[in-house]
Formats: structure tokens, sequence, C-alpha cells
């Protein structure tokens, strides 16, 4: 397989192509004339298709929504889905989340391992085929999507355009590869923030979260001691407590000024689909104010958060909580949370396991909301997704694997939704490898260049396989 070689040569190449696409900030932003998720994301996918062109390869830009490249000839087309954009980058990085910068044999930054660093793998192993002439009974399309973290309406946008491949992955998850991915649920929750009773301090504000795919890693709140007789009640309460819990705890902070007390909790940031793995600020500082036990107003928005959504995160207290053998258990995120101007809003992310429904999801939550006179609507939904392991397409794949790594692992289940729903008949293939840190959507994000350069020759092997039998 002389394709493999070609990958070994162009190592160095890779690496400089993946630290320009990272130096993008491909955020989603206001649209911009043919870019409709913002001039970054445009930027990024003219970076790979300039890059394709440059290849040899024959592209197509669908009006900044998304993009291809292509190689190859037949009726039959392999795809493999990647994307440019990224999340926000958040603080606290060791690095520039946007620098690239190579340390210890990894590069660092948003969009390393999701997906940027699989995008460019796939790139050079389709460079590579290409260039030792192999001969390919199918097309083999590589589609760039900017719209992944958010709503895929780049992939709305591109199917209306272009039929669906035949059979493909996307590189956005794990290695072995993943064959049963959990529904994907997105609700938004409204309503007015009602007035707190006179006699106790109000709640003004409460905010934190970017994404109600992301686990929040920081929140605010603001109280105000609105009335002589609560400030000389309340001060000394609110004081007292506040020093204590900042003595148990670094990561809680708080201010004082002209009878407002502003606060601030940090956790961990992690990937919606593993809630787990993170610290949920936002449920952190909603459980300590909801020690304080006001009630009504606002702060009853707290106790609902303090009691049925956290700390656990299956759901359980909203009635909702389910898992299969197949694809795992139900999670539940809180990714946002803004109390401000007399109005609440809440973006929640839910992943359900293949023996429940978006429908009856979505019922339960808003039984569970309806004292909060919230309006609960939906964001976005996917089914689960599943194929199964004796289907050709994950036999082949996991040759590739196993060829390279001599790992026997067997495919997996996962949370997370990526591009192979768009796919049909399409499943998630790497680039995680097994025992690695996840690390999508958290800071100091990287892909170590050992990884990146195993993730290539799988890609390379499994496309060869795909477009030849």
């Amino acid at each position: 397989m002389d394709f493999l070689n070609r990958i070994e040569r162009d190592q160095e190449e890779m690496v400089t192509v993946l630290r320009d696409l990272i130096s993008i900030p491909s955020v989603k932003d206001e649209p911009v004339e043919n870019g409709p998720f913002g001039k970054e994301i445009a930027k990024a996918l003219d970076y790979v298709l300039a890059w394709g062109e440059k290849q040899g390869f024959s592209t197509k830009n669908f009006s900044g929504y998304a993009g291809h490249l292509e190689y190859g000839e037949g009726e039959e087309t392999v795809g493999v889905l990647v994307h440019v954009d990224v999340v926000p980058a958040g603080d606290g990085w060791t690095y520039g989340p946007f620098s690239g910068t190579i340390a210890e044999g990894r590069i660092y930054g948003r969009g390393t391992v999701d997906d940027k660093g699989p995008a460019v793998a796939v790139m050079y192993a389709l460079k590579a085929l290409k260039e030792t002439e192999v001969g390919l009974k199918r097309k083999i399309r590589i589609i760039f999507g900017c719209d992944e973290e958010s709503g895929w309406a780049c992939m709305d946008h591109y199917f209306k355009h272009e039929k669906k491949p035949t059979w493909g992955f996307a590189p956005d998850a794990e290695f072995p590869l993943i064959n049963c991915e959990k529904g994907m649920l997105g609700l938004d929750l409204d309503g007015e923030a009602p007035s707190t009773p006179p006699g106790q301090p109000q709640l003004l504000q409460l905010q934190g979260g970017e994404r109600r795919n992301v686990v929040p890693d920081y929140a605010e709140a603001v109280i105000f001691l609105s009335e002589p007789e609560v400030e000389r009640s309340a001060r000394n309460e609110l004081t007292g407590y506040f020093n204590q819990i900042a003595a148990d705890d670094a990561k809680f902070q708080w201010q004082e000024r002209n009878g407002r007390f502003l606060l601030r909790a940090y956790g961990v940031a992690a990937h919606a689909s593993l809630p787990q793995l993170g610290e949920n600020a936002l449920i952190k500082l909603a459980r300590i104010l909801a020690d304080l036990n006001y009630q009504g107003g606002a702060w009853d928005l707290l106790h609902f958060i303090a009691r049925n959504i956290g700390p656990e995160s299956n759901g359980r207290e909203l009635g909702i909580a389910c898992s299969d053998e197949r694809s795992g258990e139900l999670t539940l995120n809180l990714g946002v949370v803004a109390i401000k101007d007399g109005r609440i809003h809440l973006e929640l992310d839910i992943r359900y396991p293949m023996c429940t429904n978006a429908q009856f999801l979505t019922d339960q939550i808003r039984k569970g909301v309806a004292p909060l006179k919230l309006t609960v609507k939906p964001a976005h939904s996917l089914k689960p997704h599943y194929v199964p392991v004796d289907d050709g397409l994950v036999q082949i794949l996991l040759r590739a694997y196993r060829s390279e790594t001599n790992d026997s692992a067997q495919p997996l289940s996962i949370g997370g939704r990526t591009y192979a729903v768009a796919l049909g008949n399409g499943v998630a293939f790497g680039p995680v490898f097994p025992g690695r840190p996840e690390l999508a959507h958290k800071k100091d994000e990287y892909i170590s260049l050992t990884d990146l350069y195993a993730c290539a020759r799988i890609y390379a092997r499994a496309l060869y396989e795909l477009a030849t039998k």
C-alpha cells in the first residue's frame, strides 16, 4: 500500500495545514455575504476548498453553508463528513486557543480533535490515494459542514442540492467506531421572572453558559438587598454564609457593594454528551443559593434547578431517566441560564437512548416546569441512529482500524451526535483512541502528533477499501 508511504512523507505538511486551520477562530457569528454562519467560518471553508483545488480535486462551495472536494469516478460515492466550525474557546488555556502551539508532541487549539484535526487527516489520506493513483470503483467525497456545533443547517442546505453518499463515516468521535448514537433533543425554556416577595433579598441576575451542548464552567449571580429592613436582617446572614462557602471552595468568589452581592462560581467544562466529566457551574451556584431557602419569585427557579436538574445528570427527578443495553443511559445538561431584566431563559441538552422518544421527554419537561410558568419549545431534535455490527460498512472500518492498531475492541455507543446521522448509512469513526482523554469542548484541547498521523493512515486504509470493494 504505497499510499501509506505518502502519508509518512506528508507529515510535516499535514501539521502546517492543521495549524493554519486552527488559527482561524471559526466560531458561529453574525451572517455575512456568502457566510451564513459568520466570516470566520466562511474563511475556514474557503481555506480547505482552496487546499483541495491546489491538490487537483474537484471542489464546490454551497453558498457558505457547506462545501466538498471530490476524487474518483463512478455512480456510487463514499462520503466523509467533517466540520470546520468550533465551539467558543472559553478561558483558562495554557496556550492560545487559536495558536496551534506544538508542545510535548501535541498540537493545542480549539478544534484540534473536534473536528479540524480529523478533517486534515482525511484530507491527507485522500491526497495519498490520489497521488498513488489507486484504482477506485467509487468516488470519494469529503464534505465540510459549517454549522455542526449549532443546528446542522449546513447539512440541511447541502443535501437539498446533493444526493447522499452510498455509505461513509464521520471522523468526529472515538475508535474503534461508533455504531449507535443516542437521540438528541435541545429545549428552550422561557418566561417572565416573577417579582420577589417583600421582606427578602431580590435575585436580580443569574447567568452562565454559552452553548447548550457545553457544560458551563462559569456562572454569576447578583443579589440585591432592596429594602432597609432586608439589608439589616440579611447582610450578616449572607456575608457569613458566603464567607463559609468561599473558605471551603476556592472556585467560589463573592463581593458586596452598596447592598449588591456579586457571586461567581467556577466549574469544569465538558461536552454535553458526557456531563459527568465536567462540573456544571450553573448548578453549583444554584445549589449554593437554594440553600439560603428564600422562596418566591426567581428564587423558585433556583430551587427547581438545584432539586430537579442537579447534581445528577440523568433527569431522574424530572421523570425522564432511562437506559438500554444498546445505547446506554439518558443524559441531561443545563447549558445556558439567563435571569435578567425580568426574563428567564434556559437551554437544555438531552441525549436519549433508543428506549424513549423526544415527544415524551418534551411533555415530561413541560410538566416539571409548569409551576414556574415557563414555555418549552424544541430547538432541535434528532432520533437515535444505529448501524448493526455485522453491516459491511462497520466490518470494513473495523478492519482498517485493527490493521493499524492490533486492537480488537468492539463498536461503541455514545451520547454525542455526529454527521454520521446526516449520512444515513454511516457511522462515527475516530479520532479519539481508547484510553485517550475526551477533550472536545474543553480548554487545552489537543491532538498528539502520533495520533494525527495514525488517523491519516487508518482513514486511508478505510477509504481505499470502501471505494474499491
